[in-house]
């Protein structure tokens, strides 16, 4: 059904307030701006950043909302001024679009537009205003970092869809615009993990896995899995790690030292809670680094020993692979799509959009490794 200001009706998983269960609901879906694309979601992966925002770990200000930031589907309508995509293109999400003119993108960091996120954390579009609203009350609903991809379809800024190659199936190229972005850009860009280091990635869940993979096709030597249970650790080893360490039954940083024969080269969190960014500090060997890629609740703070800066240890951050987005998720799409970055082992389960909240109870309760995607259109 089309009302008659010319937006469109779809089901959207909706999230009314922190702490609430997502409700699937008919939304009102408002046409594309000039510099803007209507895009037909296919797949939508389903992501700890979203649950994090449900449970109140990012703030409570952004509700009502309509989550999903990881997805890929079909163009159905471009802008005016839209030009590197077309209708019946296929597109994965980019959900940081770089402005191009703020000091961190013409400092060569486009991933931390601030234009853009400035925008993502008001839940609207880059002018300010919302695309979605409930279809019974009319009422707006914000937008997760400008995606909202947990819908039938979704309004993005031009500089969010990302063209991709057709062969490339809609489940793999879900995972593209998030879990292999940062995990790939984790290792290349953040770390710069080369031929024979050695690396411990802790947290073996979508995105983890990804840094794993990563890891091995940088040419890692030594890729030390860390996790609590034996699923996670098993989607780990096929996915290129060669040890595993189950943080249930043993104690993390000693196993790592051992295997290690005294420390790694590169140490990735994973997970985002002060344990295990203080489990890669500590695994680390002299003059090495952890990046922490997991995100961790508002107010958490973390305590390292001052001593071991003599070490020359240091520890980053790496947010959405630490590069340029837009540039890499093509690159990323074309070794996907030949096989020489496969994805399918990555995907641990499929659901739809009304099995979204399923989903987050089962990533919440740690009873999933990989990723669930929702099958959407």
């Amino acid at each position: 059904m089309t009302p008659g200001d010319g937006s469109i009706r779809v089901r959207a998983a909706v999230l009314p307030e922190i702490g609430a269960p997502l409700a699937v609901e008919d939304v009102l879906l408002d046409p594309p701006g000039p510099k803007e694309v209507l895009v037909r979601v296919c797949a939508a992966g389903v992501c700890h950043s979203d649950l994090h925002l449900a449970r109140g770990h990012l703030g409570h200000e952004r509700v009502p909302i309509v989550l999903g930031h990881e997805g890929a589907g079909i163009v159905e309508r471009a802008g005016s001024d839209v030009g590197h995509v077309r209708p019946g293109d296929h597109v994965a999400f980019n959900f940081a679009p770089a402005c191009g003119d703020c000091p961190m993108c013409r400092g060569g960091r486009p991933n931390l537009c601030q234009t853009a996120g400035s925008f993502a954390w008001k839940g609207t579009m880059l002018d300010g205003r919302t695309r979605l609203r409930r279809a019974a009350t009319g009422q707006p609903l914000l937008h997760f970092n400008f995606v909202s991809c947990f819908a039938e379809a979704c309004v993005v800024p031009a500089g969010s869809a990302i063209a991709i190659p057709p062969t490339l199936s809609m489940k793999e190229a879900a995972l593209l615009g998030c879990a292999v972005v940062t995990g790939v850009g984790a290792v290349r860009n953040a770390a710069g993990v080369r031929i024979g280091d050695t690396v411990c990635v802790i947290g073996c869940g979508g995105v983890g896995l990804q840094v794993i993979a990563a890891a091995r096709l940088a040419g890692a030597s030594q890729i030390i899995a860390v996790d609590r249970g034996w699923e996670k650790l098993e989607a780990a080893l096929a996915r290129g790690a060669t040890h595993a360490v189950d943080a249930a039954t043993r104690d993390v940083v000693h196993e790592v030292l051992l295997l290690s024969d005294g420390g790694v080269d590169h140490a990735f969190e994973v997970v985002g809670s002060a344990a295990t960014i203080r489990h890669a500090w500590d695994v680390l060997r002299p003059g090495a680094t952890a990046v922490v890629v997991g995100i961790a609740p508002r107010g958490v703070d973390v305590a390292l020993p001052a001593l071991d800066l003599l070490s020359q240890k240091g520890i980053k951050g790496s947010y959405y692979g630490s590069g340029n987005p837009a540039a890499e998720i093509p690159r990323l799409a074309e070794l996907v799509a030949t096989g020489r970055f496969p994805l399918a082992d990555s995907i641990a389960a499929e659901t739809d959009l009304d099995g979204i909240q399923e989903a987050f109870d089962r990533m919440h309760d740690g009873r999933v490794g990989g990723r669930t995607v929702a099958v959407i259109g």
